[in-house]
């Protein structure tokens, strides 16, 4: 019945449930993923009275979130992107900060190397210059190996932060899954009214898995949520939660990559193409990009110094006459073969022009019945036909293909990658350098005289304006 002190009565019980909506805004403002609560008034059913239909005051219908679906995902595509690219910033700098050390660089240990050749030039008859050439050549050689082992390390080092990234995202999909399952519950018992906190607390959680792997979310029957990744791998589905995992690459056991499981398949390695937005993105992007052009650069100047200065040694003749050696050892390419091929197809590789070496990797697979090959840091593809010798030259190399390949089967060839693994100086005598002034040899089949050591005229400064980019003659 309409009166005056029960319209009083629901409108202080309204203000008093506004009242408490707004201190809990008050109270949770700093709580991480709340989102701020609106109460609802509606007025009350009316009373037919004497006069007609009289009012009965106002209830409260319900609290709701002051929740926008278009910003709120606007705010994860930023979100996603910022921690794709501040990750790979992160350990870009690690690089740069290595490679910009002042005392101890690849740069400053190249230029102490060319100023004991240029003083060895100068005094070619010095037993101690030579030797101090030596040692500065084996001074040089450790800061490439310690350049090398670092990024080595920080390889590694990507391959534990993919695993952790991976079981984040485990478990970000099974607290999902679970609010899921809860706030379908509650919402049936509250007559359609939803847990607003439990709403705060998962889209909190997608929030934080978005930053590690970027997801879409498409909103189900009942509330729920379902979460897909990487162009459609499925995350979270109702109150079920996938599972990813971290595994061996099959293109290369060294190196972690992320798999998907499915209780058929099992473990489908997911392109990391796909994966190039949150934390787990901007590492992934790193490793391909900025770690391997990192690593192939520095290995491609190794490279090409060791072959340079080998050829200009091997001119000259040391203090016994004999024609001189070489000075450097250099790795040779690395061929991986796919963990999933099918044929008995074999490469090996061999460097015939370190000039026209490139710093990249390749991938190398068949299809179609022919063999294509694709360069990694341009993605660049074209098609090689093996001789009848089974060989094929390209980019200053030599590849020699043995056995039957079957279809996709695929390699990856890494040219320089261990040329720094296996650098060494291999001249420990100072006397095995050719560096005598006074000794004169003829070159019996041309009947040229050649000087029997390195004269000031052969040999040329090198310039190197950055530890990854390649030597230049000046």
């Amino acid at each position: 019945m309409s009166s005056l002190i029960n319209n009083a009565m629901s409108g202080l019980n309204a203000a008093q449930a506004a009242l408490n909506t707004a201190s809990n805004n008050i109270s949770s403002y700093n709580v991480a993923g709340y989102t701020r609560q609106t109460t609802i008034m509606a007025q009350a059913n009316s009373t037919l009275g004497a006069g007609g239909w009289v009012g009965n005051g106002v209830y409260v219908s319900g609290v709701q979130r002051e929740y926008d679906a278009f910003i709120t995902n606007q705010l994860r595509a930023a979100q996603t992107q910022s921690s794709g690219l501040t990750a790979r910033y992160e350990q870009m700098s690690k690089i740069d900060n290595m490679l910009s050390t002042s005392t101890s660089s690849l740069a400053t240990q190249m230029q102490d190397f060319f100023t004991s050749l240029q003083t060895l030039v100068s005094n070619a008859e010095d037993p101690a210059a030579r030797q101090a050439l030596i040692g500065k050549s084996e001074g040089l050689v450790n800061q490439f190996k310690t350049t090398d082992q670092y990024l080595r390390d920080q390889d590694k080092q990507v391959n534990i932060a993919i695993g952790a990234s991976v079981d984040q995202i485990n478990n970000y999909a099974k607290q999902i899954a679970s609010l899921n399952d809860q706030i379908s519950r509650l919402t049936g018992v509250g007559a359609g009214a939803s847990p607003n906190n439990l709403l705060d607390q998962r889209d909190q959680l997608v929030s934080e898995l978005n930053q590690i792997v970027g997801v879409e979310v498409s909103v189900q029957d009942g509330g729920t949520y379902n979460i897909t990744m990487a162009n459609g791998y499925s995350l979270v589905q109702g109150s079920t939660a996938r599972q990813l995992a971290a595994v061996p690459s099959s293109a290369d056991p060294s190196r972690t990559t992320v798999a998907y499981i499915d209780g058929t398949a099992g473990n489908i390695e997911i392109p990391e193409k796909l994966l190039n937005t949150g934390s787990l993105g901007g590492i992934l992007t790193f490793r391909s990009q900025d770690l391997d052009q990192t690593r192939n650069t520095l290995g491609q100047l190794a490279l090409a110094f060791a072959e340079a200065f080998n050829t200009q040694h091997k001119a000259g003749f040391d203090a016994n006459g004999d024609a001189g050696e070489d000075f450097f050892a250099i790795g040779k390419p690395a061929v991986l073969q796919n963990t999933k091929n099918k044929g008995d197809v074999s490469i090996g590789a061999t460097v015939t022009d370190a000039s026209a070496v490139l710093a990249t990797d390749y991938k190398i697979s068949f299809d179609n019945n022919q063999w294509q090959v694709t360069r990694l840091a341009s993605n660049t593809t074209f098609t090689v036909t093996p001789d009848a010798n089974g060989k094929v030259a390209f980019d200053g190399l030599e590849l020699t293909f043995t056995g039957t390949p079957a279809v996709n089967d695929s390699f990856t060839l890494k040219p320089v990658s261990d040329a720094i693994v296996n650098m060494d100086v291999l001249i420990t005598d100072e006397a095995k350098s050719p560096w005598r002034a006074q000794k004169m040899r003829v070159i019996a089949t041309t009947a040229t005289v050649r000087p029997c050591w390195i004269c000031k005229a052969t040999v040329k400064r090198w310039a190197v304006r950055n530890p990854l980019t390649t030597l230049m003659p000046r």
